[in-house]
């Protein structure tokens, strides 16, 4: 056996170990997607499914089909969320979903701030952070969403907006619930175009964003505030991509609106 044998046996038991042993969260959104009898079929797949206890699981899907999430997932590992909610209880505010919506089917999960919202819907920081406080008043977990264009890449100050995204999404929540926020790192020029950072990439910004936290909020804080990358995410890359550094987990999107992809994602991310 050569040393080139040697160092592949060395770097599969280090992998296999890695995904093994470390706790990840793999949430899916879904966002305008399916129909009530393609929720069903999927339901139906993983409702029985033995994800495993090592891994958090989570399904956003649209709104309109929370009910079938509650009645089918009752007894389920799986959680679920909504894609997005209005920091009110209720109220006349037209097309929107309430905090108290989203508690009455058992949300456990709510994203905030992506990408989507912001650039189509015109959704700012401030409002994120409005989103933030009133989730975790729920006992909901917010999904903060961060992430930069193409351009603002090239421009190369890009880690000064996403920091700014961060502050900013978090302003109004004290520093000890700052710990109870999941953020999520989606670069923009990678969602829904096939394109994927590449897992050096990922690493260099995610240890960037992992050093951000512990300068602004302490080590105690910033170590455990669970990082998701998000982008393109599938089975194809899903275990290089968990390999880099300061990856807590992954926010996927096409490749979670089939049963068994995302079922692989998580077989994957077992060690399996």
């Amino acid at each position: 056996m050569n040393k080139l044998d040697i160092e592949e046996i060395v770097r599969k038991e280090i992998v296999d170990t890695v995904l093994k042993t470390q706790e990840f969260i793999v949430a899916g959104n879904w966002k305008m997607n399916k129909t009530k009898q393609e929720v069903k079929s999927f339901l139906k797949d993983i409702k029985d499914y033995d994800f495993g206890s090592k891994n958090t699981v989570i399904v956003t899907p649209p709104s309109p089909y929370l009910y079938l999430f509650e009645e089918e997932l009752r007894y389920s590992s799986v959680l679920y969320g909504v894609q997005n909610v209005f920091p009110k209880e209720s109220g006349a505010y037209t097309g929107e979903v309430s905090i108290d919506m989203a508690k009455d089917f058992g949300c456990k999960y709510a994203i905030v701030g992506h990408s989507e919202r912001r650039s189509l819907f015109g959704e700012c920081n401030e409002f994120a952070s409005k989103k933030v406080r009133i989730l975790l008043q729920n006992n909901i977990t917010p999904i903060l969403c961060i992430g930069e264009n193409l351009e603002q890449r090239k421009q190369g100050d890009y880690k000064q907006f996403l920091v700014t995204q961060i502050v900013e999404g978090l302003a109004r929540i004290g520093e000890e619930d700052i710990k109870k926020v999941i953020i999520a790192y989606e670069p923009i020029w990678a969602i829904g175009t096939g394109e994927t950072a590449s897992p050096d990439q990922v690493e260099e910004l995610h240890v960037f964003l992992r050093s951000f936290l512990v300068e602004r909020y302490g080590e105690h804080i910033g170590k455990d505030v669970p990082l998701l990358y998000g982008g393109s995410v599938k089975p194809a890359n899903v275990k290089q991509l968990a390999l880099a550094q300061s990856v807590s987990g992954f926010l996927i999107g096409g490749a979670s609106l089939d049963a068994q992809s995302f079922i692989k994602i998580n077989d994957i991310l077992n060690g399996n």
